[in-house]
């Protein structure tokens, strides 16, 4: 890359691309129906095609946003289903669209592509595709973001339950050998509450962050200092257990029974209440955006902020944070 190249980039293309991400975000949130129909129809014609071969168990569900039809502006994506196997077949393949998301797009790319024409072939047109596709890990970020939230309760939809799938399923969002975030993990074995107090008493975040421990049985726990993002504990009956300054995004605690646990000092972001009941259960300097108490049942339940203390008395009361 020429200095011509670096400057236009740097001066021209780089304050375009990051307003532009902030429109990408706000499509995808005011899409948030749409796009959750075209991903659960393709989980959906995974499922059928899966069941259609004989003794094949999904695995492995990677989507990505695909570079080449990105330059095309055909903005796909691909979702392929591996088995156990998947070093040695090639999958099921399925690919949709999301022009929609990106239908500005190609308006920034022609603008930049008439930019350069004033320099007199010092600029490449390869050097505006290639910074391009540096963007797609950005918005792969956020598509991430997404999938995380809907696949949460995934386990209820019909494409789950419907899916042949092995002792474990995982999903990713992402880009091969680049950015790529797994969304959804899936563990039919059988957990303890033994070796629960294992897994965080070795406090491996690769075995933590989206582990699954549904319908889960603790008694007297401290789990402090750790990263248990997105882990799974719907249906979990959990007593005394204390929370301590830990990362604890995405927890998906829906038809969960907490009873005197205690919460300090943890980012709950996006976790999922549903449908719980908690009873004498306290949060103390938490982060606690974007959270979901519907159809929760509260019962001496407590917001701490500094000196300041709030009962909660309905979900509602989670919205106004002290």
């Amino acid at each position: 890359m020429n200095e011509y190249e670096e400057k236009f980039l740097k001066e021209i293309a780089e304050p375009i691309f990051n307003e532009y991400k902030k429109a990408v975000m706000a499509k995808i949130l005011s899409n948030e129906e749409r796009l959750k129909k075209q991903i659960s129809k393709t989980l959906e014609s995974i499922a059928e095609k899966a069941k259609e071969i004989k003794d094949y168990k999904v695995k492995y569900i990677d989507f990505s946003l695909l570079q080449i039809e990105f330059l095309r502006e055909t903005y796909e994506v691909s979702a392929i289903a591996y088995d156990e196997n998947w070093y040695v077949e090639e999958g099921i393949f399925e690919v949709f669209s999301i022009d929609y998301i990106f239908d500005e797009f190609k308006d920034i790319k022609d603008k930049l592509y008439k930019d350069i024409k004033k320099y007199v072939g010092k600029i490449r047109a390869s050097s505006i595709e290639q910074y391009i596709l540096k963007q797609l890990p950005i918005y792969n970020t956020y598509f991430s973001y997404f999938l995380i939230k809907w696949l949460k309760q995934w386990g209820e939809e019909m494409s789950f339950k419907e899916m042949p799938k092995d002792e474990t399923l995982q999903v990713i969002w992402g880009e091969y050998k680049n950015y790529s975030q797994k969304v959804f993990y899936y563990d039919a074995s059988v957990k303890t509450e033994e070796m629960f107090k294992e897994e965080v008493k070795k406090c491996k975040k690769e075995e933590m962050v989206f582990s699954m421990w549904t319908g889960l049985k603790v008694n007297k726990l401290t789990i402090e200092n750790k990263d248990i993002s997105c882990m799974n504990l719907k249906e979990s009956k959990l007593k005394n257990v204390f929370f301590s300054s830990s990362m604890a995004v995405g927890l998906n605690f829906k038809k969960a029974d907490l009873r005197k646990c205690y919460f300090k000092n943890c980012d709950l972001g996006a976790s999922d209440f549903s449908e719980s009941y908690l009873e004498e259960v306290v949060f103390e300097n938490c982060i606690l955006r974007n959270m979901n108490f519907k159809n929760s049942q509260i019962n001496k339940v407590y917001l701490i902020n500094g000196k300041k203390v709030k009962i909660v008395l309905n979900e509602e009361d989670f919205k106004y944070q002290i």
